[in-house]
């Protein structure tokens, strides 16, 4: 037990040493189980898409993003993509299983001086994230004054509005995220502008997002749908099923394998960051901690050489050096909880990714310590079990 106890204090000969160690071991630590468990989630998500892809199919108002567009120069019951068109997806054979979606966009003419000058106005449930049609294809609306909507809107009038409708048609224009509210009118209605977003480009800043019961009350689309998502019962059905579906009038049906190729593209390249950002982490993590325990043997070769010579024996020698080694990565590891906390936090903030902490990140923290402190008692036992007394005594 003494050669334990010697190897857990023999960090505290070296407190500074020790200390920055210690917190470059919690840094890499740290960020390797956030990374490593960042990885697994994305290959999980991957299989999962995977395992949806070949039986999800979308149906989408023809000629839309799938967000169930209508606009001011026609009449709501005009309009194909309704409940009228759940009703006869659900008469399909082998359609399974549909699910139907209700946000809406309406694009009224905002300024009559300016052919084609439109601004889209999107009701959707509060609890819902704001997604702008972009030039291409969906794109994240980022708060960047005022706040978003939430559950206790939902029978509010408000909105919360893009960069450029707010500097353009509010005459708001946001400076260092300074925000007073403001108040707008539409289709006869006055909304409360809680926030603004951006989307980092003009065509997506040029919305309007209102809680979806708003929408309802001042748009009145009655059986207008968004979308609907239909799953087919068996792999075999799929053409089928969409050929089916796209005889319906006014309807777009997209194969889920269309829909998330890039997605799956981008999870595998986040995938492969990950893990090899982890590997690096690691690598680097292994080093550090082989050169500080050589170190150490360097500054002990005559201490070894003296506990040989009064009888300690090789299994004593590698105790101490392990005892040492797992003390440092111990507090390391300590550390580690904090930095990977942190971490999870900044990547949610940034990224969104499900990556919480109660998960497999303390599990890989735990592992990073044992792999380090055997990395780090490696060499020190090599060596000490080699280093005959005769030789440590010539050691100057």
């Amino acid at each position: 037990m003494s050669a334990i106890i010697r190897g857990l204090r023999n960090p505290l000969r070296n407190r500074l040493r020790a200390a920055i160690v210690v917190l470059l071991l919690a840094a890499i630590i740290g960020l390797f189980a956030v990374l490593i468990q960042g990885a697994s989630l994305t290959r999980t998500q991957i299989e999962s898409l995977e395992a949806n892809v070949r039986t999800a199919i979308e149906l989408r108002e023809a000629g839309a993003f799938g967000t169930g567009g209508f606009g001011a120069d026609q009449p709501v019951g005009a309009q194909d993509f309704s409940v009228t068109t759940l009703e006869m997806a659900g008469r399909i054979p082998h359609a399974a299983h549909i699910v139907r979606f209700e946000e809406y966009v309406h694009t009224p003419q905002i300024d009559a001086s300016r052919p084609n000058a439109y601004a889209m106005i999107i009701g959707l449930r509060p609890s819902a994230p704001m997604r702008a049609i972009g030039e291409v294809d969906y794109e994240n609306a980022r708060i960047i004054a005022g706040r978003g909507l939430d559950k206790k809107d939902a029978d509010r009038n408000v909105a919360v509005v893009g960069r450029l409708y707010a500097r353009e048609r509010l005459g708001i224009e946001i400076v260092a995220s300074t925000f007073a509210e403001s108040t707008l009118t539409i289709g006869g209605a006055a909304l409360r502008v809680v926030g603004v977003y951006s989307t980092g480009n003009d065509f997506g800043d040029n919305h309007v997002f209102i809680p979806i019961d708003s929408f309802r009350r001042i748009f009145k689309p009655g059986g207008k749908l968004s979308k609907i998502r239909v799953i087919v019962d068996s792999v075999a059905n799929v053409e089928a099923v969409v050929a089916d579906l796209r005889r319906l009038p006014g309807v777009d049906a997209v194969t889920a394998a269309e829909q998330v190729a890039t997605a799956k593209a981008a999870l595998a390249s986040m995938a492969a960051a990950t893990f090899y950002g982890s590997l690096l982490l690691f690598s680097i993590g292994g080093v550090l901690i082989v050169f500080v325990m050589a170190m150490a043997v360097q500054e002990r070769i005559r201490e070894i050489g003296t506990l040989k010579a009064i009888g300690a024996s090789n299994g004593e020698i590698a105790k101490q050096f392990l005892a040492e080694s797992f003390a440092m990565v111990m507090l390391a590891g300590i550390g580690a909880v904090v930095v990977a906390a942190v971490a999870v936090r900044i990547l949610e903030a940034t990224l969104g990714p499900a990556l919480a902490l109660g998960g497999k990140v303390p599990l890989f923290i735990v592992i990073g310590v044992f792999a380090f402190a055997a990395l780090g008692g490696l060499y020190p036992i090599v060596k000490g079990i080699r280093l005959s007394p005769v030789e440590a005594m010539k050691n100057r």
